[in-house]
């Protein structure tokens, strides 16, 4: 029996459908293009708001913003594959960003604006860029303290004082890239067995441990606290809107984040998402944070202060290791902390 053939209107009648098929599917693609663009945000509320307006501002498009604290925001990229959420991680250290590349779960993007920041500072395969730099600090109250007895601590050393227990807020580095910089600073100044034996001094002393890393500022100025482990220019902030506290970078060492941006991998509105990472990594979008009042650490070598720079200067004892270092440990580290902190 021979197969049946179709007029020639019938073909054409399909082949209009067909072009109206992919016409509409092409439209409505640029359409989502042109409109939005969803952040996944990991880093002080007030930031986030503030890099949402100025890419707004720039280019018209909606930004939607959820922000969770680094490894809370790592999970649920992790747990969002088949059902995409996301364009854009942006913000909390470059651990987790590097975590997330090796499991495939970030798109490899070379921005334009990504020459101007050195390449130690960013993915050798374009999966993410450091777009900001904080320093590790302690945040302290003066008249939290002198109520507690206490003097004000100088070193990693000093939070071990009696007079501190219960005066210490930290966040948990299970959710916090925060706290895991504070973790992995101590195996680098004391080495693996004192560094987790002093952990578990230091731990003793804590409060009790919020989810993010910018949350123990906020505990020490609501007075419910004396010391907050944190990010320097968290303090900095709250001390500018007239809050008693003070930074104070620990003598006996210190670390620093790298804060990254990168294009998650099934990015529904992947070149809108292009266009905020050039964004984050431009000289506007490195300054948009000092507009409320939170001055990070530029990466970008063409601005003053820059990252390379505040290194090289020694204006900080930075004792930090390599950032291959602290994500080949963290799993590890982590593992110790629920097994033996918060059991």
């Amino acid at each position: 029996m021979s197969p049946s053939r179709r007029s020639p209107c019938v073909l054409s009648a399909l082949a209009v459908l067909a072009l109206l098929v992919l016409t509409g599917c092409t439209a409505a693609d640029d359409r989502a293009e042109r409109g939005e663009v969803a952040v996944l945000c990991s880093n002080d509320a007030e930031i986030c708001r503030a890099w949402a307006a100025a890419f707004s501002e720039r280019s018209g498009r909606e930004v939607t913003i959820v922000r969770l604290p680094t490894s809370e925001a790592l999970e649920r990229i992790r747990h969002g594959e088949g059902l995409p959420e996301f364009d854009v991680w942006h913000g909390g250290g470059a651990e987790m960003y590097a975590e997330a590349a090796d499991e495939g779960l970030l798109a490899s993007y070379t921005s334009p604006e990504a020459a101007a920041v050195p390449g130690e500072f960013r993915d050798p395969d374009a999966r993410w860029s450091g777009a900001y730099s904080s320093m590790l600090a302690f945040c302290v109250s003066p008249s939290a303290l002198a109520s507690a007895g206490a003097t004000t601590p100088h070193s990693w050393a000093d939070l071990l004082d009696p007079a501190l227990t219960g005066q210490i807020s930290t966040a948990s580095p299970r959710t916090s890239g925060t706290a895991y910089t504070a973790m992995s600073l101590q195996i680098d100044r004391l080495g693996a067995d004192a560094g987790r034996d002093y952990l578990t001094a230091l731990y003793g002393q804590v409060l009790q441990f919020t989810r993010s890393g910018t949350a123990p500022v906020q505990v020490v100025v609501h007075g419910e606290a004396a010391v907050a482990l944190t990010f320097a220019p968290y303090c900095e902030t709250a001390r500018a809107e007239g809050h008693d506290v003070e930074v104070v970078v620990p003598r006996d060492g210190t670390d620093y984040e790298i804060g990254a941006v990168a294009v998650l991998a099934d990015a529904p509105h992947p070149l809108s998402a292009h266009e905020y990472v050039d964004f984050a990594l431009s000289a506007e979008g490195q300054q948009a944070g000092a507009g409320v009042g939170i001055h990070q650490i530029v990466t970008r070598s063409d601005l003053p202060d820059n990252l390379a720079e505040v290194l090289a200067d020694g204006r900080y004892p930075v004792i930090g290791s390599s950032l291959d270092e602290r994500v080949d440990r963290r799993d590890e580290l982590l593992g110790w902390f629920t097994a033996e902190i918060e059991q």
